[in-house]
């Protein structure tokens, strides 16, 4: 409730001194004070009540909002006649106005404990019977206000701030695996001086960003809106950090050994065992043993032939493979098998994997073994392994 209500804070300004109790603006329009007058007219000629409980039962219906409007109205009516406030109904307008504040600030702020603030405020105007008095309950609201504001602003200041650092530190995480993975293509003897002066843009851009950051949360004695502009460059360091990784990873897509492109010409022939795992608009066909055969379907117009293979298991004979666009599973699955559609991703587990494709998408081997394509064979990618299995080695 707090964020929603926070949008009203732009255009409710309170100044209730006595010497001048009116707002910058009145929140209720024309035509919402139109619609008001035509209600009244309404209920006038159809119940036959008094004029007191038409506008009693009227202000019941009334929102929090709407109930604001009329007494600013009020008031600057008023006011208007009476720019001193020195007669019983301008006391009572002023009152009137004042409760309507504190009881859209109570809906706007929705906090238990200003809450109670505010409704303590509301008693003393009750009682009041002086301008004096009414001026020190309008002085209570407002710093009530302010601390308000001010808590939503160091609340955003803070959630911006705790972003970016896990925004600067997934980066930093990656600047390091960069630089592992070039340190590795070096070894194998590729010339990596492009990609390493990409990653000294891609760290000089993050450390920038670290820079802004800690700028603005230091403040520096400039105040609250310099805190945010310097958040605001630590954001636009990051999408220029994004965009050099961006960069750097199409470029490296053509020295990792397993990651294939398919662009429609030219076909992918491959043998070993691991993970084959392929996306995109293609047909293709393999053979294996033992395997576990997943396809996900995501145009609905996929052609699985597996007449000369054998499974023990599989979702489609089970009969829920269409529950929750779920995907095709076969498990233990030995011979041959064609697939093809449209917009598929096949996931292939197993050994002995003889595979050929064509289309256009993406294909990553992982395992033993080699592939082939476009006449350039190479092999396919290590699998990675963790620390904690380092250790149980």
């Amino acid at each position: 409730m707090k964020d929603t209500g926070m949008r009203i804070f732009a255009y409710i300004t309170i100044v209730l001194m006595l010497a001048g109790i009116a707002p910058a603006a009145a929140i209720a329009d024309a035509d919402s004070l139109q619609d008001r007058i035509q209600d009244r007219e309404r209920v006038n000629a159809t119940m036959d009540i008094s004029g007191n409980e038409i506008a009693n039962q009227f202000r019941q219906n009334m929102t929090v909002r709407e109930r604001y409007g009329e007494a600013t109205d009020n008031f600057l009516r008023i006011k208007a006649n009476n720019s001193a406030l020195n007669t019983e109904e301008a006391m009572e307008a002023a009152k009137e106005y004042l409760n309507s504040t504190i009881d859209i600030m109570i809906d706007t702020l929705g906090d238990e404990e200003y809450t109670e603030e505010l409704t303590a405020i509301k008693d003393d105007v009750a009682e009041a019977t002086t301008r004096a008095e009414l001026a020190e309950a309008a002085q209570e609201v407002r710093d009530i206000w302010r601390e308000a504001r001010e808590e939503r602003d160091n609340s955003a200041v803070n959630s911006i701030n705790n972003k970016m650092t896990a925004v600067i530190r997934t980066s930093e995480a990656m600047a390091l695996r960069l630089e592992n993975e070039l340190m590795r293509l070096e070894a194998r003897g590729e010339d990596v001086a492009e990609l390493e002066g990409l990653l000294e843009q891609y760290n000089a851009h993050i450390a920038e960003a670290e820079q802004y950051q800690e700028q603005a949360r230091n403040g520096s004695g400039q105040g609250q809106m310099q805190s945010v502009q310097n958040m605001r460059q630590a954001g636009i360091s990051i999408r220029q950090a994004n965009g050099v990784l961006e960069e750097m990873l199409i470029e490296l897509k053509q020295y990792r050994e397993g990651l294939v492109t398919l662009t429609g010409e030219g076909t992918l022939y491959a043998e070993g065992e691991g993970i084959a795992v392929i996306s995109g608009n293609f047909t293709m066909s393999f053979s294996a043993d033992n395997a576990t055969l997943v396809i996900k379907d995501m145009a609905g117009d996929a052609e699985v032939d597996t007449e000369d293979a054998t499974y023990v298991y599989s979702n489609i004979d089970a009969g829920n493979s269409d529950v929750d666009n779920r995907a095709y599973v076969y498990h233990n699955l030995s011979g041959d098998v064609v697939i093809e559609g449209t917009r598929l991703t096949v996931t292939l587990r197993g050994t002995d994997i003889t595979l050929d494709a064509e289309g256009s998408g993406n294909v990553v081997l992982t395992g033993e073994g080699t592939y082939e394509v476009e006449g350039v064979e190479k092999d396919w990618a290590a699998p990675e392994v963790d620390d904690a299995e380092d250790a149980d080695a």
